[in-house]
Parts: C-alpha cells; sequence; structure tokens
C-alpha cells in the first residue's frame, strides 16, 4: 500500500510535464444506463446513474482517464421474494486510446463502494468503444458503450451465486474541453 501511494505521489508531481499531448484535457458530465447481463439480470433489470470523468492527455493519442460515479440498480420483484436495490459509488482509473479523429477504445480498472448494508467493495474491470462529436468551443458530446464487471464476494446470501456482476454500460456526457 505505501508502495501506491509513492507511486501516485510521484506521478501528480510530474504530471505537469507529462501532460504534453496535442489533444485537449476535458472533463465530462454523463447520465449513464446499466442493462445487467448474466446472473445479475435475475436480480436487476435495469441501473441508472450519473458520473464525471477527466481525461488527462499523455501522448498524442493517449489519455488517463479518471472516472467517479453514482449507480443504482433496481431490484426485481415478484410474489416469491424482493431484491433490494444495489446502490454503488464507482470509481475508476484508465487508458484512453484514439484510434481515429473522435473514435477510441479504453479500458478503466477500480473499485465499486457499496451504499448498501452489507454489501462489500467489489473490484471493477471495464472495457469499451466510443466516439466524440465535436462541438464549438472546444467542448464535445461523448457517446461510449462498455463492458463493466464487478467483482468480489458479498456477505448475503442470495439467488445470484456468481462473484461477477456484470451489465452493458451505455454512457451520454457532455464535455467541457481545456
Amino acid at each position: 500500500m505505501h508502495s501506491i501511494k509513492i507511486i501516485l505521489i510521484a506521478f501528480l508531481l510530474s504530471s505537469p510535464t507529462v501532460l504534453k499531448a496535442q489533444n485537449s484535457a476535458g472533463i465530462g458530465i454523463a447520465s449513464e444506463i446499466g442493462l445487467p447481463s448474466g446472473n445479475f439480470s435475475g436480480l436487476s433489470g435495469i441501473g441508472l446513474g450519473a458520473s464525471v470523468k477527466a481525461d488527462l492527455p499523455v501522448a498524442e493519442n493517449f489519455a488517463i482517464t479518471l472516472n467517479a460515479g453514482f449507480m443504482n440498480f433496481f431490484g426485481k420483484r415478484n410474489p416469491l421474494f424482493n431484491v433490494q436495490d444495489l446502490t454503488y459509488i464507482p470509481a475508476k482509473a484508465g487508458l484512453k486510446y484514439q484510434l481515429g479523429e473522435s473514435f477510441y477504445a479504453e479500458g478503466q480498472l477500480g473499485a465499486a463502494l457499496p451504499l448498501n448494508k452489507q454489501q462489500k467493495t467489489l473490484f471493477v474491470w471495464s472495457p469499451g468503444i466510443g466516439n466524440e462529436f465535436k462541438l464549438s468551443g472546444g467542448n464535445k458530446i461523448d457517446l461510449g458503450i462498455r463492458y463493466e464487471g464487478w467483482t468480489g464476494k458479498n456477505d448475503i446470501i442470495s439467488i445470484n451465486k456468481s462473484n461477477t456482476k456484470g451489465f452493458v454500460g451505455i454512457r451520454f456526457a457532455y464535455v467541457f474541453g481545456f
């Protein structure tokens, strides 16, 4: 844990010299939809949320991404049982690669912090693609799609025997350019 702090401090101190890319930094505010897949679809029909993501360019076509948000998956209800809503704060960091002028691929890793009782923090992994549509003044509209997996063990014995909650995420963002 101590070495992670040292690496993070070194990155933050060197970031003014590292951030020399031709593309510009941006911060996006987004609405998100999560469509559960696999075993997770038995617990939830849909997830809704919001997020803030920063793109910090480090090379001509590469950027470091930092993403934090709020995601609520609505629990399914039927005559036999009710599944509680699952509410998390996902925090992720990753790399974004511009495949073309506006098309990109990215991968992120992080943690989903629970807001429900009896839930644990989950490991997050997320590959995705997207397209940015340029607006006037350096701002953009960003439409992205990804698969996201939340992996970890919960305290609650439930119908979901899998340790991964997987979903297809759709993100619609307004990006403020700098």
